[in-house]
């Protein structure tokens, strides 16, 4: 099995989003799987959940304000461009944009970065701030360019 199939699945059981979860973009660089869960996390556990899936995956949290996500969130995204054969400008802050156009629309969205040996690993989770299911997990694997 390739390895970031296993991160993945490890992030997609973990919030219990397996089931019906499929591959955005799947290429030798990147893996984006999204999913969502009948499970609901209070929204005050959602930098928990996210830090103890970061554990499990023996990964190294990257600050929020760091340059380095800035970096990787570019890298993947040239990584999606070359998979879906565009050219395009790398749009460094459309993840930002994501986030933002879906609190707009009532959801509380919260992500981390982590390293793990190899890898680039940026998982997502959102849900209405209602707290009302599903729970939408995405995460996004992608090899490190050195």
């Amino acid at each position: 099995m390739k390895k970031t199939y296993e991160i993945a699945g490890k992030v997609m059981g973990f919030f219990d989003s397996f089931k019906g979860s499929k591959p955005a973009i799947d290429n030798d660089k990147i893996l984006i799987v999204r999913g969502r869960s009948r499970t609901v996390i209070p929204l005050d556990e959602f930098d928990s959940k996210l830090s103890e899936i970061g554990e499990l995956l023996e990964g190294t949290e990257l600050d929020a304000t760091s340059e380095k996500i800035s970096e990787i969130l570019k890298s993947g995204d040239k990584h999606i461009q070359e998979s879906e054969g565009t050219t395009d400008y790398v749009d460094e802050s459309g993840f930002m944009r994501m986030k933002d156009e879906l609190e707009y629309m009532g959801l509380v969205v919260d992500y981390k970065v982590f390293e793990v040996p190899g890898f680039d690993v940026v998982i997502a989770i959102w849900e209405d701030k209602n707290e009302l299911p599903p729970l939408y997990v995405e995460v996004t694997v992608s090899e490190h360019e050195d």
